[in-house]
């Protein structure tokens, strides 16, 4: 059909076609040859990345790991090429923003003729100054087909069942809101020789890891140091373990919250003799009874006061519950121990 050029019809760019070419060849080779799912971006959100194509395994399952990629069309962008492939050329304003970008992009070139296309992941190392731009080679050998995937999956990293983990990890949080009035770490006698906290401290952590873990395990944490129990010394009379717990102090605010303040409780109470000086020990029938010095005393628990408020700030946890944990050490420390 011809019709006069000077007629009022709306026009198409030629760049449009040739771009809309592009994408129907690409789209073809990432569906059909590779297996994954094609996703254009809309022109008003091209910010140099024209699209993603998002990764599928053989079974069809979506596995939230994507590529995006930047789609250049068109028999100019072969005109310039070195002995290992095509020379593209880029814009400065893309940089930052590729350089931020958490996902790999694949800069493509789309030979319309052959319906073929180049890539190269794009990596600023790989870039080379081209006057107020940048430009990098496109490999020949770099062919986008079915015999890509292995290598672009390498960008992505492995794509990993987290549903299975969360499950176990769901299983074990549960069994830690119900299966036990009482939760007891016991440090090994190497932790402490070695001056290491890793593991408590990933256990803490491990216990705090969800609202429900912190509402559910208020004070029944309680810390052991069972190697220790053919030592005749008491343990806040043996320099490393004092010196260890004294440490371990410092790296949270969670002691007076998690920790057990009853009776058979031990970890809070063998903190306060590591802080407070023993002024005199005396044994009382098959007992120890101790004096010690009310002004560090008062200091610790002081401390104590400051970390709840501190704990309960940090977790959303209500003036109520501050309020409850405060009697509790009052009775702990002030009063004399009650169950």
């Amino acid at each position: 059909m011809t019709i006069d050029d000077n007629s009022y019809f709306p026009r198409i760019n030629r760049s449009t076609v040739t771009g809309e070419k592009g994408i129907t060849i690409l789209k073809e080779i990432i569906e059909n040859n590779l297996g994954w799912f094609f996703r254009e971006n809309h022109l008003e959100q091209d910010f140099g990345i024209d699209g993603y194509m998002d990764i599928i395994t053989e079974s069809g399952q979506i596995t939230g790991k994507s590529i995006a990629f930047q789609l250049k069309s068109g028999s100019s962008y072969f005109t310039e090429q070195n002995e290992i492939g095509f020379i593209f050329r880029g814009e400065r304003k893309h940089l930052n923003y590729y350089l931020n970008l958490d996902i790999p992009i694949l800069i493509i070139l789309i030979d319309l003729d052959n319906k073929n296309a180049f890539w190269e992941v794009f990596d600023g190392a790989k870039t080379e100054q081209a006057g107020k731009n940048w430009k990098m080679t496109i490999p020949r050998r770099n062919q986008l087909n079915n015999h890509s995937e292995k290598k672009l999956l390498k960008f992505v990293g492995p794509i990993t069942d987290y549903v299975s983990q969360l499950e176990s990890k769901w299983k074990l949080n549960q069994l830690l809101q119900t299966g036990s009035q009482r939760i007891i770490f016991r440090i090994p006698k190497q932790e402490i020789l070695q001056n290491k906290f890793d593991f408590i401290i990933n256990a803490l952590k491990r216990v705090q890891s969800t609202p429900e873990l912190i509402l559910n395990l208020k004070s029944k944490i309680d810390i052991s140091f069972d190697d220790y129990d053919d030592d005749t010394r008491e343990l806040y009379e043996i320099t490393e373990v004092k010196s260890w717990i004294k440490k371990l102090f410092s790296r949270s605010n969670c002691w007076p919250y998690l920790m057990a303040l009853d009776r058979a409780s031990g970890f809070l109470k063998l903190a306060f003799f590591c802080f407070v000086p023993i002024k005199e020990k005396h044994i009382v029938g098959h007992r120890y009874k101790l004096e010690f010095d009310t002004k560090h005393s008062s200091v610790f628990v002081t401390d104590l006061f400051e970390k709840l408020n501190d704990y309960c700030e940090q977790n959303g946890l209500s003036e109520q519950t501050n309020i409850e944990i405060s009697n509790k050490i009052m009775r702990y420390f002030v009063h004399g121990i009650q169950d």
